[in-house]
């Protein structure tokens, strides 16, 4: 008889008051329920008691948007104290780097979604670096699946918020150059068991030919990996990490400039076979390695190490 299997045991941290109960944090909610792990959530109306729920075997605290983290800044539970592993998984760095420093310090395990917030901490901290990572953002497919079947309505889509002059510029560009171009600020408000409204981002990203993203801080942003994840052709500012994760012309098109971006827009949109080839094997790459699951289970490989 095979012995029975202890159910795992996870407690994770983020704020969901503030009317955001989407993006990463509820991903990896999910995903261990998915995998057969016990997941409680907690957020900053807790007490930091959390003796009434016994133990856990992995404490994961998502930082997930500068609002939500000032929420949860004051309140560290108890038992991230002394019981380990507690794992930081810190997104935004550009927005609030100080202060998500100084709570980064309080954990076992760093994962940023920034490579440079790894290279920046390290050197402020060198001697935490063998408990810093790199984890870049990914996508959960049941929020941002392919249809291959979609009518693409937009020659060229982009969502996101408007909150740097350069992208208020890009945009500017953009719209002048293509007619029929379509902005959202609304990102995917999918929560499990609902379905998505019809101007989520997954659906702009279906129905539009080419996905057009910029990039807040020079690193890889979370809709490289969610437009890839719908099938649709990505044109993306080039930034240094990106080379890391994807191959330029086969999984993605990147551009440096304005005049590029234009040029390239302008011929993938008359080379409908050449871009959906591309469309293609971007969604192939990103669902194979870019996933929450793909994510969670490096975090894991990393802390079972020595720990779990």
């Amino acid at each position: 008889m095979e012995p029975t299997k202890t159910v795992k045991r996870v407690a994770i941290y983020y704020e969901s008051r503030l009317g955001r109960n989407d993006g990463s944090p509820l991903y990896y909610l999910q995903l261990f329920k998915r995998l057969g792990w016990e997941v409680v959530h907690f957020t900053s109306e807790d007490t930091g008691d959390l003796a009434k729920w016994g133990e856990f075997d992995l404490h994961i605290w998502v930082d997930w948007g500068e609002d939500a983290l000032k929420e949860m800044l004051p309140y560290t539970p108890m038992s991230l104290k002394d019981k380990h592993p507690s794992v930081y998984i810190c997104s935004d760095t550009h927005l609030g780097r100080d202060y998500r420093f100084e709570k980064a310090l309080e954990f076992d395990y760093v994962f940023f979604n920034q490579q440079r917030a790894v290279e920046e901490f390290t050197q402020l901290h060198p001697d935490k670096k063998e408990k810093v990572f790199w984890l870049p953002h990914a996508v959960e497919p049941l929020a941002y699946p392919s249809v291959p079947t979609a009518v693409k309505k937009y020659d060229i889509g982009f969502v996101g918020y408007v909150t740097f002059r350069k992208r208020a510029e890009m945009l500017d560009r953009m719209f002048k150059e293509f007619p029929n171009f379509f902005y959202g600020q609304r990102f995917s408000r999918w929560i499990y068991g609902e379905p998505p409204d019809g101007q989520d981002a997954a659906n702009i990203f279906k129905k539009s030919k080419i996905v057009f993203s910029t990039s807040a801080v020079d690193d890889i942003n979370m809709r490289t990996f969610e437009a890839l994840a719908t099938g649709s052709f990505l044109l993306t500012e080039w930034v240094p990490t990106l080379s890391e994760l994807f191959e330029d012309g086969k999984h993605l098109v990147t551009y440096k400039t304005m005049d590029e971006a234009v040029e390239k827009a302008k011929y993938y949109l008359e080379h409908e076979e050449e871009r959906e080839k591309i469309a293609k094997a971007g969604m192939e790459e990103v669902l194979a390695k870019h996933t929450y699951q793909n994510r969670a289970q490096a975090v894991l490989d990393i802390i079972s190490k020595t720990t779990l």
